[in-house]
């Protein structure tokens, strides 16, 4: 691997060579401080212009990373630079300030796109143009040092193509009131809303957007409250990968009673309607199929009763009423929640060349279970108490990005049984880190889909007849999730969350059986038990948290004289070395203990449900 000082120097060295990767370094917005209204907007400023040009110029290459996080960032491209990876020999151009970026990748934009911070909703609108039309998103700033002025006094050909969301005499272009611009369309009373709806007309309605992907982030209301959370969960380095994938851009609010705190004065429930609105355009452009959205409900700031976020519902009650309403669409959460938000680079790695198949260790056979005195005789299950940890929550490409360096690294990893629950969806954006883990498995590594399968939704909400009035949906869920069971060898599903949704009843069960015939998880299923004498089932028992002292005596503690007993018990973002010290103490507690792997977890419930037809009840 070769550096060069800069891009001049680097256009004539690698002239005859493999592109380079370029780097830009822009770790030092972590540490503005937020409190200062010029530092706060200057790094809102800086991410989004930043993340507007990698995605576009990122589209069909690899060509731009950035270090946005110091860890997993530096971790991740020493790996991918590493000898024998990925982009071993690569030329690495390094580029020293915005100015030298934009230069770069000039030829690549096709102009801007001026948002204005007065109608937040305009953050996420000119997203969705950038994604369309290659356009970097600027908020609009005269002031003489902004990102805005910088770039726009550049001279570059393309800051003469401007698209402003705005009036062309600086006043809102949208108000709330009479016709929303462009359209015929009424106006929602609602600036916010109509901004929304403009754009759907605009590209939505239009097929300019793709097919397959949204993005739900906080706009610039972020701007207002800048101090709820650390500077990486305003999420704008997560734009990439949307913007590259052209996906339409929202932030709304979920409940129908309540206005919601960026927009008080807008009618209670238009929001939602809204949201409902551009959920049926896209499931109408998708065709039907599973359409994967990126983001989580900005709880710090708004739509739930955290702080000054306006409503009087819990975040995770609100979590739940927005996977609701996304499943009714046939969307899927890939999760992006605080406080581990932010991510860089999702459009760089999307480039990142998969295995066709990662194939698990030998699962366990009722042989097998024999030799371990787990099962004797015709097949009676011995007396214990078999626990599987669902080691979660990987529902989101930013929490696994994350979390896999320090997981892989700890020491009590590869000689502690672990039972991780890796939504496979997220190698959409996290590609490097499903390669990584899946090929640096250990024998005590073991794999299920994570929650509710390749996504996060209420199946429930796919089952006909819908709130939504749409065809029944769980045809579609199969067909999405049958070639991640595949390439990633799974058959069980860790966690169906029903949360606000109904439970998925025979239907359900059904689908899953095609995807998950060695079991599933779920929170409004029986007690357990084995689906038409193929598919094992059984009701998570609970979340685990605390010290491992006190998670190991809380296991023992469930612990009843009937045996065998059977426990699926959630953790989340626990370590490996937690995981260990918690099944020591709760051995400590209860040798009738027997911690298994999920797939020897539900052979032993399936069974023992063959000589014992009664299920065990709770």
């Amino acid at each position: 691997m070769t550096s060069c000082l800069g891009p001049l120097i680097c256009f004539a060295c690698c002239a005859v060579a493999e592109s380079p990767v370029y780097l830009y370094d822009i770790s030092s917005l972590n540490d503005a401080d937020l409190k200062d209204p010029a530092a706060a907007t200057h790094a809102w400023d800086t991410a989004h212009a930043v993340a507007s040009l990698q995605g576009i110029v990122n589209r069909d290459a690899p060509r731009l990373f950035v270090r946005f996080m110091p860890h997993p960032d530096d971790f991740w491209f020493d790996h991918l630079t590493g000898k024998g990876q990925w982009l071993a020999g690569r030329t690495i151009v390094r580029l020293e300030s915005l100015d030298d970026l934009v230069r770069a990748f000039a030829d690549r934009v096709r102009g801007v796109v001026v948002y204005d911070e007065r109608v937040p909703a305009t953050s996420n609108v000119a997203g969705t143009i950038a994604g369309v039309e290659d356009r970097l998103c600027l908020r609009f700033d005269e002031m003489p040092r902004s990102v805005y002025r910088q770039i726009m006094e550049s001279g570059l050909p393309f800051t003469r193509d401007v698209f402003r969301l705005m009036n062309d005499d600086g006043s809102p272009l949208f108000t709330g009131q009479g016709t929303i611009p462009g359209t015929e369309l009424p106006s929602t009373g609602s600036a916010k809303c109509d901004a929304y709806l403009w754009a759907k007309a605009r590209y939505l309605d239009t097929a300019q957007c793709g097919n397959e992907y949204m993005a739900y982030y906080i706009d610039a209301f972020w701007l207002q409250r800048p101090t709820e959370a650390s500077f990486s969960n305003a999420t704008l380095t997560n734009h990439d990968f949307f913007i590259a994938q052209r996906a339409f851009f929202f932030d709304l609010h979920v409940w129908e009673e309540e206005p919601p705190v960026d927009d008080p004065g807008q009618p209670p429930g238009t929001d939602l309607k809204t949201l409902r609105a551009l959920l049926r355009a896209m499931y109408d452009r998708a065709e039907g199929r599973i359409i994967h959205i990126g983001g989580f409900t900005p709880w710090a700031w708004k739509y739930t009763d955290h702080g000054k976020a306006g409503s009087t519902h819990h975040p995770v009650d609100t979590e739940w009423k927005y996977a609701k309403e996304i499943s009714a669409y046939n969307g899927i959460m890939d999760a992006d929640a605080l406080g581990i938000s932010g991510m860089a680079n999702a459009s760089f790695y999307q480039h990142y060349p998969l295995k066709d198949r990662y194939p698990q260790n030998p699962r366990p056979t009722l042989e097998s279970l024999r030799q371990r005195g787990l099962i004797y005789g015709e097949g009676r299950v011995a007396r214990r108490v078999y626990v599987c940890f669902y080691m979660g929550d990987y529902d989101s490409a930013a929490w696994l990005h994350y979390h896999v360096p320090q997981w892989w690294r700890d020491p009590a990893h590869g000689n502690t049984l672990c039972t991780w629950a890796f939504n496979p969806n997220l190698d959409r954006r996290a590609p490097h880190a499903m390669d990584y883990v899946r090929t640096r498995q250990s024998a005590n590594d073991w794999f299920m889909f994570g929650d509710s399968g390749a996504g996060y939704l209420n199946p429930g909400m796919l089952v006909a007849p819908r709130e939504s009035g749409l065809p029944d949906g769980l045809d579609a869920w199969v067909d999405h999730n049958l070639p991640y069971a595949e390439r990633y060898d799974l058959s069980i599903t860790g966690f169906i969350i029903d949360g606000h949704a109904p439970g998925m009843g025979e239907k359900g069960m059904d689908a899953y059986m095609r995807f998950s015939p060695d079991g599933i998880v779920g929170q409004k299923i029986p007690a357990w038990g084995v689906h038409r004498g193929v598919m094992p089932y059984i009701r998570m028992k609970l979340d685990l948290c605390g010290s491992p002292e006190e998670a190991g005596a809380r296991i023992a503690g469930l612990a009843e004289n009937r045996l065998p007993r059977f426990l699926f018990i959630r953790t989340i973002l626990q370590s490996p070395s937690w995981h260990r010290e918690t099944m020591r103490h709760a051995r400590d507690h209860n040798p009738q203990i027997e911690f298994v792997d999920p797939y020897a977890f539900f052979l032993l419930l399936k069974t023992h449900e063959k000589t014992h037809r009664t299920p065990a009840g709770e």
